[in-house]
């Protein structure tokens, strides 16, 4: 059980949901896989979330002006470690990569600005609400633009289709974490898209949500294939169950594992219907 746990807490399982989700994007865009960019997708999300861990433990430690002890965060580290060898090995390989990473690098930057910024000051914290949407953004952009890139060294008409579906799905996702925390951001003045309505206007924007992304499937994706458009359509109708689920207290494993495990589900499933 502890090592499930450290899979999960260590972002290793959602840097895997990741990585499938840019295969997934090489199957919807036709382009010939290259497992490199896969691993590189894998490896910066794993450098992103294992930052972000460290900062927020670093700041609650803080907070409750706990000793700073470096063994607590020695995990974190070592992860971080690896992904950086990775990712400037890549750079090294492929320069151009630098380009490409630059825009949801800077928007995972401002992310994290607002997260460890969370609650301290009026303008922050009236603009939480942004997080959901940088976040998403960048999930988007990474698991479809940089591999499309990295790949064709242009973004086709066919990806940029892909990437607003991505982006649509993963909004739908940040939305369920956001209502997780409610009570809390409520509570510390944090805006975010779940406080800005109630609980049944949050339902009709999660429906809107999801028309919207079935019919972007629908009428924007049809040359992936109808099994494809199906598999994703029936992704985000589970991003709708999941949510009205959700609706009630819910553990760390159902939006640890069941939540981030549609990126997981939609992929594996994309990848076996091309066998």
């Amino acid at each position: 059980m502890r090592v499930i746990h450290f899979i999960f807490s260590r972002s290793i399982f959602v840097s895997f949901c990741a990585a499938f989700l840019s295969v997934q994007t090489f199957i919807l865009t036709k382009m010939q896989l290259q497992m490199s960019i896969v691993t590189l997708v894998f490896f910066l999300t794993l450098f992103f979330y294992n930052l972000y861990a460290i900062l927020i433990k670093w700041q609650v430690d803080i907070g409750y002006k706990n000793p700073i002890v470096l063994p607590k965060y020695a995990s974190n580290f070592f992860l971080i470690l690896v992904s950086i060898i990775y990712v400037f090995d890549s750079f090294l390989k492929s320069p151009q990569l630098i380009r490409i990473i630059l825009f949801p690098g800077v928007a995972s930057i401002i992310y994290l600005g607002l997260m460890i910024n969370k609650g301290k000051f009026i303008v922050i914290n009236k603009i939480g609400f942004l997080k959901t949407i940088l976040l998403s953004f960048s999930w988007a952009y990474t698991t479809v633009i940089l591999p499309s890139l990295a790949t064709q060294n242009e973004v086709s008409d066919l990806a940029s289709q892909v990437f607003f579906m991505r982006f649509f799905f993963m909004l739908m996702l940040g939305v369920i974490f956001d209502f997780r925390d409610v009570q809390k951001d409520r509570k510390n003045n944090w805006s975010s898209i779940a406080t800005m309505f109630n609980k049944s206007q949050l339902i009709g924007v999660m429906f809107i949500l999801l028309f919207l992304n079935s019919v972007f499937c629908y009428w924007n994706l049809k040359i992936v294939g109808e099994i494809q458009q199906f598999i994703l359509m029936m992704s985000t109708v589970l991003a709708f169950l999941f949510f009205i689920i959700s609706l009630k207290k819910r553990n760390y494993y159902f939006y640890y594992f069941l939540v981030d495990g549609l990126m997981l589900f939609s992929s594996i499933a994309s990848i076996i219907a091309t066998l």
